[in-house]
Formats: C-alpha cells, sequence, structure tokens
C-alpha cells in the first residue's frame, strides 16, 4: 500500500486483507472539500492569500486522496495488491502472483452499456432563430470528439467514483475545448451551503525533466485562472507565476460523480477481488509446487563397490528414468534380529482438493458479479439463444443503477452547456445563453441486438400509421447506423433525382408552374376560366401531344 510520505512509492509491503485499505480511512481518502463562501470571496482576487488556501487543500489531497484513487487506477490496469503483498512464501516454493482482471471487465461493460451509443443532444423548441446556438452546439461536439469524451469520463467514474472536465479556450482562437482530467490531478472545492456551488477548481501535475521533478498548480475561479509553480513534492513550495482571465462566469473544472458515495463501481468489491486472488495464487504455487516436488527415497541404492567400502549416497539424476533400489536392513537393538525395510520411491506433496478449491473460487466470482450488478457473460443461462425480454430481466439490476449514474452524468453535461452557453453569448455566437436548458440529453443502452426483431417492430408501426416517418427512422437508427435527419435528406435526394430523371414528370411539373407574372391576376376572377377538370385535361392534351399521345 501507498505510503504516508510518497503515493507513488509502492514496494513489497501490503498486508492483504489485513485491516484499514485507505491511509486516514475512507473519509478522509473520500471527502468533498468545503469552506465558507464568506472567507473565499475575501481572498479570490489575492493570489498571495489564495496561495495559502490552495497548499492546504493540495496537501491534503496528495496525503489521503491520492493513495486510494492511485490504486484504484492500477487495479484497472491489473496491478492488483497481490503483486505487491507480503506472502511469506518460503524461498524453495513457488510464489505465483495471478489476478482476476474483474476491475476492467465491469468498467468496460458498464462504459460500453450506458454510453456505447453515442448521447444525443434533443433542442425541444422549434424557433428558427435557435439556430446559432445549434450549429455552435454541434460544431463544439465535432471538434471535440464529444463521443470519445463521453466514454473517457465515464471510465473514470466507473474507476475512482468522480471524473473532472475541464473546459477552456484554445489559444489565439474563440474555439472552446473540452478536456477530461485525471482524477489523481484535480478537485473541487464547494461552498458550505446546500446548493454546494463550485468555489474553485485545482489541477495539479508533476512534470520530471532531465531527472528534476517539479509540480505545478492551476487555481480555475468563476473569472479567472491562477497558475502556480511548484517544487518536488506538491503544496510544499508555492510560487505565483501569472494569471489569465477567461469569460465563462463560472468554474470551468466540473465535477462528475458516479454515486453519492462517490465511490467506483467495483470499489465495495475490492476485498473479494483480492481474496480470489489469492486463491487463484495459491492454486498456481500449489501446481508449480507439485510439478517440482522433493522426491522421497526410502531403501539402499543397489549400487556394488570394488573396493568394499560402504557405497556413499549417489548423485540423484532426475533425468535418468531408471533407479536400482535394495531393501535396506537396521538391526535391532539387542538380540531381536533385524529390520528389513522394502524400497519405495515417492514425492513429497499435499493433497489438492480441486473441487472445493473450485467451489470456493466460483463463490466469489457470483458474489463479486452480484455485488457490482454485472452479468456473468460467461454463464451457460446467459445464452445467446435469450430473448431481448429475457436479456433485459438478467440486466435488470444494471439498469437501476444505469438510471442513477445518467441522472448524475446528465447534471454534469447541463453544466458543461451552461459555461459554454456564457461563453458563446459574450461572443457574440448566440443571443441568449439560457437557451441552453431548452435541451434534452438522451441515452441509448448498448444492448445486444436484434436487427429482426427491431425491423419487425419498425414495420408494425408503419403499418398501423399512427407515428410518423421521423419517428420510425428513428427506430430503425439502430439497424442502418443512419440518423433520421441524414435518412430523410437521402430520402428528399433520392425524390428529386427521380423526378429530374423522368421526362414527362418533369413536363408535367413546368405545365403546373404558374408563371409569376400572372400570379396578381390570377387571383382575380375570371368568368372564362375553365373548370378544374377542363384545365387537367387540357394540361394532359398538351403533355400527351409533346410525346406524340393519343387523346
Amino acid at each position: 500500500m501507498a505510503t504516508d510520505t510518497d503515493p507513488y512509492a509502492l514496494g513489497q509491503s501490503i498486508n492483504m486483507l489485513n485491516g484499514r485499505r485507505w491511509v486516514g480511512g475512507l473519509l478522509k481518502a473520500n471527502k468533498q472539500y468545503t469552506m465558507p463562501a464568506d472567507d473565499w470571496n475575501e481572498i479570490k482576487s489575492d493570489p498571495e492569500k489564495i496561495k495559502e488556501v490552495l497548499q492546504y487543500f493540495i496537501t491534503q489531497h496528495y496525503q489521503y486522496q491520492l493513495p486510494r484513487i492511485l490504486e484504484l487506477e492500477r487495479y484497472y490496469k491489473g496491478e492488483n495488491d497481490i503483486h505487491f503483498a507480503n506472502t511469506n512464501i518460503s524461498s524453495s516454493r513457488a510464489d505465483n502472483r495471478v489476478t482476476f482482471g474483474f476491475p476492467k471487465f465491469i468498467t468496460n461493460t458498464r462504459v460500453g452499456y450506458s454510453v456505447g451509443n453515442p448521447i444525443k443532444f434533443q433542442y425541444n423548441e422549434d424557433d428558427a432563430s435557435d439556430d446559432d446556438l445549434k450549429n455552435a452546439l454541434d460544431n463544439f461536439n465535432s471538434r471535440n470528439d464529444e463521443s470519445y469524451h463521453e466514454k473517457v469520463m465515464k471510465k473514470n467514474l466507473s474507476i475512482t467514483g468522480r471524473a473532472y472536465e475541464l473546459e477552456y479556450v484554445k489559444e489565439g482562437t474563440n474555439d472552446v475545448a473540452i478536456r477530461p482530467i485525471d482524477p489523481a490531478n484535480a478537485f473541487v472545492v464547494y461552498d458550505s451551503s446546500i446548493e454546494q456551488h463550485s468555489l474553485f477548481g485545482v489541477r495539479y501535475y508533476l512534470i520530471e525533466y532531465m531527472n528534476k521533478p517539479k509540480y505545478y498548480a492551476e487555481v480555475y475561479t468563476d473569472d479567472a485562472i491562477y497558475y502556480f509553480n511548484d517544487g518536488e513534492t506538491p503544496g510544499t513550495d508555492l510560487v505565483f507565476d501569472h494569471a489569465d482571465e477567461h469569460y465563462f462566469f463560472g468554474v470551468p473544472l466540473t465535477e462528475y460523480i458516479n454515486n453519492d458515495e462517490r465511490m467506483g463501481d467495483w470499489e465495495a468489491s475490492l476485498d473479494k477481488i483480492d481474496a480470489i486472488d489469492k486463491a487463484v495464487s495459491e492454486m498456481a504455487n500449489s501446481q508449480e509446487d507439485f510439478a517440482n516436488a522433493i522426491l522421497k527415497i526410502i531403501g539402499n541404492f543397489d549400487i556394488s563397490d570394488a573396493d568394499g567400502e560402504e557405497p556413499k549416497h549417489p548423485q540423484i539424476d532426475r533425468k535418468n528414468a531408471i533407479m536400482w533400489l535394495q531393501p535396506d536392513v537396521q538391526q535391532n537393538i539387542g538380540d531381536n534380529g533385524n529390520t528389513v525395510i522394502q524400497p519405495d520411491v515417492g514425492y513429497v506433496t499435499k493433497d489438492l482438493n480441486v473441487a472445493e478449491w473450485k467451489v470456493y473460487v466460483d463463490l466469489i466470482r457470483a458474489q463479486i458479479h452480484m455485488d457490482t450488478n454485472t452479468p456473468d457473460t460467461s454463464d451457460e443461462n446467459f445464452s445467446s439463444n435469450s430473448s431481448g425480454v429475457a436479456i433485459l430481466y438478467k440486466l435488470w439490476g444494471s439498469d437501476q443503477e444505469r438510471a442513477i449514474q445518467e441522472s448524475l452524468y446528465t447534471r454534469g453535461i447541463m453544466r458543461r452547456l451552461r459555461i459554454l452557453g456564457n461563453y458563446l453569448e459574450v461572443t457574440g455566437q448566440i443571443a441568449h445563453a439560457e437557451d441552453v436548458e431548452n435541451y434534452q440529453i438522451i441515452y441509448t443502452p448498448n444492448l445486444p441486438k436484434n436487427d429482426q426483431e427491431t425491423l419487425q417492430n419498425a414495420q408494425i408501426l408503419a403499418n398501423l400509421g399512427t407515428e410518423s416517418n421521423q419517428t420510425i427512422r428513428e427506430i430503425v437508427e439502430k439497424y442502418t447506423g443512419v440518423s433520421p435527419e441524414t435518412e430523410q435528406k437521402r430520402v428528399e435526394d433520392e425524390n428529386k433525382q427521380e423526378v429530374d430523371n423522368d421526362p414527362m414528370q418533369k413536363v408535367f411539373n413546368r405545365v403546373q408552374t404558374p408563371n409569376p407574372i400572372n400570379t396578381i391576376e390570377s387571383s382575380k376572377p375570371d368568368q372564362s376560366k375553365p373548370d378544374q377538370d377542363n384545365l387537367s385535361s387540357t394540361i394532359l392534351d398538351k403533355i400527351k401531344g409533346l410525346f406524340g399521345g393519343g387523346k
């Protein structure tokens, strides 16, 4: 486990499943930082006073929160505690360290399920004046690869229980960008009110160049960014460098949380993950020890000695497939004769109860899947032959957590849009920043696809005639991968091309198109104007005459 002085220092020093896991306990390791708003407002424009507050919070984060975050991140990468544990195994025994990939499996499953399909930003007002906002958001999402950004954010949430997103303006432009910030390098401090407004955000990070480590820190307030240089240990030697204004009118560092406890998806199952790692590693050790077991020999080697001396113990050659032994005769005490010990060769091993070991491992695996609400896709009952409804029942537990997490994630996205709207308004790109409130965030779970069932349902709705073409296109989008808007444009283009390629239709359209010059006159009553039936007949006769057709 990480030390109190350097969270990055990790050696063979972990006592697995033995007492408290986090430095300072979970309360300090996952505490949300707050301070009175009045105290902050008094110093928020004074870099030297900001430095004092910054030093306190960075030190707290580095000593107590960073070790937890680093441990969770390395578990996701497969660097479980078993790799660094004090196993107290004899040097003559095998010492395998085998990890189960539960953290990565659970996180990747959750991320793919929740945001594997891109999030939709649906605007709920039909107002042409809002086109500037729609276009601005579309460009913003496209420039920042928003779909991938959401996946990184959700991965951080699943691992550490929190994720951080920084909005900033690219240098020399008015283009707003977003980047996910490693939870190990960031935190937000809130006020002490019931609303918990962001007072400021902090990003601190290490640059190691030419073997000289040095930390830097950035403080994001609601109107400026303060830059500090630091020493080899964060928070120990802060020096103010410079400040830049921003025009987001809010703290541009946003914290997302995975749940109210700010815990990762598998964090509560770390003990079980360690237990299964120990069990599998011990089984691997036992198998290797069995293969390299100590050879036990009872009896005497049948070796003739030319000088008649007592034969010495021969050197054992493990490559020799033949070993000659003879009984060993031991003289009893007194005149009670001799005891003949029959020769025997074998290995010193311990019995392995594989069946009980498997029951134990399977029990822990099942408990991990249940505790994390993650379906066991290797289970035979989770077969590909199950209907969509049956699979949905198996995912019922996951859906309950997904609903909660989507609500919390939507809070973060809406804060992103509000900050973006503030900047777009102040730079004149949109008229009203509050229009972003008209956006609805829509999630589409990435479930196993049943294309046949999707198309059948779409066909049923189309035959009923109760749903719009837009709705039908949204349903089949999962099958075609084409958005309803793109599909609509394709249909319109194809219809236009069919008209262009049909001479009869082109002439009919030309004859029916009114002359703009005669539009006003045609609106007046004309007693000599033929009725509609005669007009249609006249147009039809002209068309047929052009192409040599008869009446």
